[in-house]
């Protein structure tokens, strides 16, 4: 079964995008470092993201709060989703499988010496541009 993704936790995922693609994804969340999740670490992660959503801090989301949060999602997703379709070579409307695997830019721009491989460096460099592009 394909779990159910809704708006508000796109809206969840997108706020906590910008520490996931610092880098920060497992070892911001494994923040006892035993190289596991806790569901507490979880929790934890689920109180960054409402502090993020919580745009006056007074600790109380508000409907506005939220879809604020939803509408940022939505716009950040649009914006994926334009990048993406950039992917569709030969402009048919279909993205195939060569035509999406194809476009290693990306990686290719972020791998500055190029090795072949990102070094932990040139990885949290990338990973602030994503994080400022996202904002």
């Amino acid at each position: 079964m394909t779990p159910r993704i809704t708006l508000p936790l796109l809206a969840a995922l997108c706020l906590a995008a910008p520490a996931l693609a610092q880098g920060q994804g497992f070892d911001r969340i494994d923040s006892n470092g035993d190289g596991r999740i806790s569901r507490a670490e979880v929790d934890t992660l689920r109180l960054m993201i409402f502090d993020r959503m919580d745009a006056d801090g007074n600790a109380v989301l508000t409907r506005a709060e939220v879809e604020a949060a939803q509408e940022a999602a939505r716009a950040r997703m649009q914006r994926g989703s334009q990048r993406l379709w950039r992917q569709d070579a030969d402009g048919d409307g279909q993205l195939t499988r060569a035509e999406f695997s194809s476009r290693a830019r990306g990686f290719d721009m972020a791998d500055e010496n190029g090795d072949g491989t990102l070094s932990r460096a040139e990885f949290d460099r990338a990973a602030r541009t994503i994080r400022q592009l996202m904002q």
